[in-house]
């Protein structure tokens, strides 16, 4: 069961909660009882090393414009 974060619309509490698959509806606010919760995307981190990963990853290797008169006839 995956733990979501929520958010109460009356009292603006962020809280998690350990939630079954379709279990969404029947959150409640710790603070305040309140059962009108939204369901908040997850927050992950992304870090970048380097000098960016698409001019190493993605480069082309080869000759450079070769591919403009290849096919010959």
């Amino acid at each position: 069961m995956p733990i979501y974060r929520f958010r109460c619309s009356d009292c603006g509490n962020e809280f998690r909660e350990l939630v079954g698959y379709g279990d969404g509806d029947g959150v409640a606010c710790p603070r305040c009882g309140g059962n009108r919760v939204e369901r908040l995307l997850p927050r992950f981190g992304v870090i970048y090393k380097g000098s960016g990963f698409y001019t190493t990853e993605y480069k082309r290797k080869g000759n450079k414009g070769s591919s403009a008169g290849e096919g010959g006839d």
